[in-house]
């Protein structure tokens, strides 16, 4: 039987981001997130995610990207499921102070399936600094999810979600970042009504 919150048209979530990157030289560099995602309308784990990244910048603006993702979801009264996740990108500028990232995203190795599914996750951003010394940053973000194919795991072909998000970042010395945020979630479930997430999320970074 489903859940009541699985069948809830509109629910609260937490999320947890905790982020660090470090340099390898003028033009790369690689990354590691840890990122914490509640269960709808509760404080219990729902999701954990283990991300590494690699990145590239061709010049000042355009940049490629790979990450993996082992991502792992709290079953109630059975045992975790666990799955795999590759992505590669490349971002690049639209105009003053907005940017764009253009994701293809594999979905593989989910417990219980042997098919793999695709996803393309575009993504506009706004970014605009609100005091003088760029310590305090506003953005603005739109990120859509299509699944390209249909599998036995549950992706059906089409529109997957819809992000729109909108946060505040703090430099905190030279090395640390803060940011907190809202982010609004639209999910086209197959067979039923879509559904609204509500998220408060946070993000702790370190860059070096």
């Amino acid at each position: 039987m489903a859940s009541q919150a699985s069948l809830a048209e509109s629910t609260r979530q937490q999320w947890l981001t905790l982020t660090g990157d470090v340099e390898l030289d003028a033009d790369d560099s690689v990354s590691a997130h840890l990122i914490l995602r509640s269960q709808p309308d509760s404080f219990d784990l729902g999701q954990r995610f283990i991300r590494l990244g690699y990145r590239h910048d061709l010049n000042d603006d355009v940049s490629l990207s790979l990450s993996y993702a082992h991502v792992t979801t709290e079953v109630s009264g059975g045992g975790d499921a666990v799955q795999h996740r590759l992505a590669q990108g490349i971002s690049f500028p639209l105009v003053q102070e907005i940017d764009a990232r253009v994701q293809i995203e594999e979905v593989f190795g989910v417990t219980g399936s042997n098919d793999v599914g695709v996803r393309f996750r575009p993504r506009v951003r706004w970014r605009h600094d609100l005091n003088q010394s760029g310590k305090v940053e506003l953005q603005l973000s739109d990120e859509l999810i299509f699944a390209l194919n249909d599998t036995d795991f549950g992706q059906t072909s089409g529109l997957t979600a819809n992000r729109a998000g909108a946060a505040v970042h703090f430099d905190v010395g030279e090395h640390f970042g803060i940011m907190p945020g809202y982010t609004w979630q639209l999910v086209n479930r197959s067979g039923g009504p879509m559904r609204n997430d509500h998220i408060l999320g946070l993000t702790l970074e370190a860059n070096y």
